[in-house]
């Protein structure tokens, strides 16, 4: 009797071992064309999600462990992009991840640090139509960019975060509602490199920074 009911649950379990691995058969790290809300699956435990709110293409996202010292390939592919209003989720084992989405040009659009879980990462803003380009033609690291209101009192926060900075012979794409503005930068020292005021934001503009 035993013996008989042992048997059963045997083939009980094989059935279902068969059933769940139908579920779950496919290609796992596959990605669709259409560049919408996918998953890009690494059997992981942490979802990160590129959500673009840009007028812009991002063209580029690099994910990579916290710890190494390069980006590492481009997860998008060569042939595929997140268009304006889409999003993308990519799927990692735990750890700590940094991230970066890139416009067509290689300029940074949106960065993230040390990420250990679950997380959205916003490109742009759906008021913000105005392109600030700041490339960095300087010999100096640029740690700080301020970007605020010719009305406001202050300059606010850096846009680019603790631990972003901007190297020489890189550019970073920042996005603004249209409107005048007092623009600043300064090396990781906190000592201003070049500052410009009452700035004209109704149009795209690119500000170069040299020695």
């Amino acid at each position: 009797m035993k013996r008989t009911h042992l048997l059963l649950l045997v083939v009980l379990a094989l059935l279902v071992s068969l059933s769940c691995s139908a579920i779950g058969g496919g290609s796992s790290g596959g990605k669709d064309d259409d560049g919408g809300g996918d998953v890009v699956t690494t059997g992981g435990e942490i979802d990160i999600t590129i959500v673009n709110r840009s007028p812009d293409e991002v063209c580029y996202v690099l994910i990579s462990p916290s710890d190494d010292e390069s980006w590492g390939d481009d997860l998008l592919g060569s042939d595929e992009t997140i268009q304006p209003g889409a999003s993308r989720v990519f799927s990692f084992d735990d750890g700590m991840y940094d991230v970066r989405a890139e416009d067509c040009d290689e300029a940074a659009m949106a960065t993230a640090w040390e990420v250990t879980r679950s997380t959205s990462v916003t490109v742009g803003d759906p008021g913000a139509k105005v392109r600030l380009l700041v490339e960095n033609a300087s010999s100096s690291e640029v740690c700080y960019v301020f970007i605020s209101s010719s009305n406001a009192e202050d300059w606010g926060d850096d846009w680019m975060g603790e631990m972003e900075t901007l190297q020489p012979e890189m550019a970073r794409m920042f996005y603004v509602k249209s409107g005048e503005y007092d623009l600043q930068v300064a090396d990781c020292d906190g000592e201003t490199l070049t500052e410009e005021y009452e700035v004209d934001l109704t149009e795209d503009l690119t500000w170069t920074l040299n020695d």
